[in-house]
């Protein structure tokens, strides 16, 4: 089908209402709403209806005192008010939703429309307030009502996390099988010809005798039952099958069995729900089934002979779209010219799709629904595996600050490409955990994955208690990951090796002088330049990301002070440079335990301790054993000489940066 997307909202303000004081916040195509309990994501969507949605009635829209910001005291005496703008673009290829909503554009470049709800206090000529009203309008004009014709081209459709499959399946007029079928404008002369049919074929069961003998007996039991009643004739029949009716029994069967609905598992009913959904709202522009006559008449308009390239006739001579795509963009502006048809475009939105499905379904489905489906989709989600899969651009957060729920977004976040899809990859990867710590810690190897948390725990601060997770990037490009948590607005601290290096003199074959650095080497004070790696990388990022001035220079507090702890040589190192006797012979021990070598391994890595000659030890480790595997045996025996000082400050940091955001 064309590619043109479904309008969207792509800017919401929301101001006074429920867990919103003051809400700005930029959209996309696609929304994944993330946030904890009671934070205000089902109120972030209520604000969405009561503007778009077609089915709140009036009282739904009016509102009461407790719809007010709990800030607010006595809102409706004070005269307080409640407003909500959406901004919605991506319309600007349908001709009628750019006439129906002329009167709503505040924008030509990109094409805007912006559409508003007030809720404010009805005055009478002394200023005195009578009672509260609800106003909706287009632009900026109110004057220019938006009504439920307007809705009728675009609204919002919500799918509640407490939702009953079964029962919207069979729910006749308002099933979406039933709606669906019903775009399709099935002819009636052949439905008509069907219910004939059927009704001619169920006659004959009166016939049988023993429903003749079933109507005898009743007849007789009626009669002597009803007295003086004299009209006691009794008539049997089959169910009448009208056009109508039979639309309805339409019902979805699956697999080989042919099971119905009520035998599916919740979690394959709601995928089938919300596949029919999809389907529902997809835009209908383009036909794919066009009935003889309706083919007649548009091909007299189409000059430059589309239709007959795309379409090819059915035995039942209907005109059906060919799977090719070629021209669909010719295709899809003709028929918006020329096909006179109304269709609503809306907006889907799912309170946690998640609900009875598999992890592995959840990433399948969902990655389909958000990476290549037309139609506009808001989710609100708990789900790990749904933002594992969610484009990075698609991420809404909802987070509380001091009083109130703010909302965050990552629509405008400005990254490369290539770091962009670093980010999505590695989100994929760990199945999107760094969206839900209530603060996060950034780590640059597998060998802080598993020490920072047994660290936490040894200081008594343990992560789990603050919802602090760490993430191990596995690397030192930190820049892309602080630019996403600090548009998330969520609170970070980072771990990075100190690197530590000296500057060593020399010359080169032609005589010049020249200088190298010389890592993984101890800090002997031999005299000659020395520096860390580590600072001078987070430095620049800092700097990069105008979080501090160019050129700027931190000492080790100040950098500490923006959330980067820096070691002096590497973790590894660096905790045995911190290890007491105690710690040195746990390290020997788990070293002892873990080699596949034998006697002599066991007393060089020895050696390397004693000696001092630390970076020797941590090869014979990453050589013999893996560090990732050094680490996860070593937190079974961590104790506190073995933890490193600017672990455990970095730890203190971001549980303090966690409770200051709470309270």
């Amino acid at each position: 089908m064309a590619q043109h997307k479904n309008p969207y909202i792509s800017r919401v303000q929301i101001k006074n209402f429920r867990n919103f004081l003051d809400v700005d916040v930029a959209l996309d195509h696609k929304q994944v709403i993330i946030g904890e309990n009671n934070v205000g994501k089902t109120n972030f969507l209520r604000a969405i209806q009561l503007i778009l949605d077609k089915d709140y009635s009036d009282s739904d829209r009016q509102l009461i005192p407790e719809d007010f910001h709990d800030s607010i005291d006595n809102p409706m005496e004070n005269g307080k008010e409640i407003e909500i703008n959406l901004e919605i673009k991506g319309y600007e290829h349908n001709s009628k939703i750019k006439a129906q909503f002329v009167d709503a554009v505040i924008s030509d470049a990109p094409p805007t429309l912006r559409l508003t709800y007030k809720f404010i206090p009805n005055k009478d000529e002394f200023e005195k307030i009578i009672n509260y009203k609800y106003i909706i309008f287009k632009g900026n004009n109110e004057e220019y009502k938006f009504t439920n014709e307007d809705r009728s081209y675009i609204n919002i459709y919500v799918i509640r996390a407490l939702r009953d499959v079964e029962r919207e399946l069979k729910s006749n007029r308002n099933s979406p099988l039933y709606k669906l079928v019903k775009q399709y404008e099935i002819s009636s002369d052949h439905l008509e010809e069907i219910s004939d049919a059927l009704k001619e074929a169920a006659e004959g069961i009166l016939e049988l005798d023993e429903i003749v003998h079933i109507k005898a007996s009743l007849s007789n039991r009626f009669a002597s039952l009803s007295g003086l009643q004299t009209d006691h004739q009794i008539t049997l029949r089959t169910f009448d099958i009208d056009t109508e009716r039979l639309l309805y029994t339409l019902q979805v069967y699956m697999g080989l069995k042919e099971r119905p609905v009520s035998e599916l598992s919740l979690g394959l009913a709601n995928i089938l729900y919300i596949s029919l959904m999809l389907i529902l709202l997809k835009d209908k522009t383009i036909l794919p089934i066009i009935k003889p006559e309706q083919f007649g008449s548009l091909v007299a308009e189409d000059g430059e002979g589309i239709l007959s390239k795309l379409y090819e006739v059915s035995e039942k001579g209907n005109y059906i779209l060919k799977k090719e795509k070629e021209d669909i963009e010719a295709l899809y502006n003709f028929m918006d010219e020329h096909n006179y048809r109304h269709q609503a475009f809306t907006i889907l939105a799912v309170e946690e799709p998640e609900a009875h499905l598999h992890p592995t379904l959840q990433r399948l489905i969902y990655r389909e629904v958000l990476h290549n489906n037309n139609t506009s989709v808001i989710f609100t989600s708990h789900s790990t595996y749904i933002t594992s899969v969610t484009p990075l651009n698609y991420i809404v957060h909802i987070r509380k600050v001091d009083d109130s729920s703010k909302v965050f977004s990552t629509v405008s976040l400005s990254l490369p490409v290539k770091e962009k899809k670093d980010i999505e990859r590695y989100i994929d990867a760990k199945r999107g955990e760094i969206y839900f710590g209530k603060g996060i810690i950034l780590a640059e190897g597998i060998t802080e994955e598993y020490f920072i948390p047994a660290a936490a725990d040894l200081i008594e601060k343990p992560l789990d208690n603050y919802g602090i997770v760490v993430c191990n990037i596995d690397s030192t490009n930190f820049k892309p990951y602080i630019q996403l948590l600090n548009t998330l607005n969520i609170p970070w601290v980072l771990f990075t090796d100190g690197d530590y290096y000296e500057i060593e003199e020399y010359f080169d074959k032609e005589g010049k002088p020249k200088t190298k650095r010389i890592y993984h080497i101890m800090d002997e004070t031999t005299g000659r330049a020395w520096g860390y790696k580590g600072n001078e990388n987070i430095l620049n990022i800092l700097s990069t990301l105008g979080i501090i001035a160019e050129d700027e220079k931190l000492d080790e507090e100040d950098i500490r002070d923006k959330g980067c702890f820096i070691g002096q040589y590497t973790l590894e190192v660096d905790m045995i440079n911190n290890a007491d006797e105690d710690g040195i012979e746990i390290l020997k021990n788990i070293y002892n335990e873990l080699k596949s070598g034998g006697d002599e391994m066991q007393e060089n890595f020895e050696e390397a301790l004693d000696t001092e000659d630390y970076w020797s030890a941590l090869r014979k480790i990453d050589g013999n054993i893996s560090k990732g595997r050094f680490a996860q045996r070593l937190v079974d025996e961590l104790i506190p000489e073995l933890v490193p000082n600017y672990i455990s400050e970095g730890i203190e940091a971001i549980v303090q940066k966690v409770k200051d955001s709470y309270e």
